[in-house]
């Protein structure tokens, strides 16, 4: 059974409404998400914050700082991170991780596809990867 077609999809707005690296709140069959574009790609995840539930529709778009060597700075992930309002935690929205593993819950992150520039999603979390670029240029 294909679950992915039991859950229905939602049409979400056409591409260019979507300014690149900003969070827009979108209510979506009565529950408000975050949609952030980077390109020609489209994330939504839930308004809510894994940790203490701040809403993540005012959440600022970043990158992250990676581990690295001492004086070494090395900034990644430019433009996939959404950093909570309350506590700053960071969430890589292609996957809801937190950034460096601060906390073990991650934020909701839906499945999203554009098509014909109409971006669509779906109630259906995106699965954690095992592993993910090292850098995103």
């Amino acid at each position: 059974m294909n679950k992915t077609a039991d859950t229905p999809e939602h049409k979400i707005g056409r591409l260019e409404n979507f300014p690149e690296r900003k969070v827009v709140p979108v209510e979506v069959d009565g529950r408000r998400i975050g949609v952030l574009r980077r390109g020609d790609e489209i994330f939504a995840f839930a308004d809510k914050c894994p940790h203490h539930g701040a809403p993540m529709c005012f959440a600022q778009v970043s990158g992250s700082m990676a581990p690295s060597e001492r004086d070494e700075f090395c900034y990644e992930h430019d433009g996939f991170v959404v950093k909570c309002p309350w506590h700053a935690y960071e969430f890589d929205v292609r996957t809801g991780e937190a950034m460096g593993g601060i906390i073990r819950s991650r934020l909701m992150v839906y499945q999203t596809e554009v098509r014909d520039g109409e971006a669509f999603m779906r109630f259906r979390r995106v699965p954690a990867p095992s592993n993910l670029p090292a850098s995103d240029a």
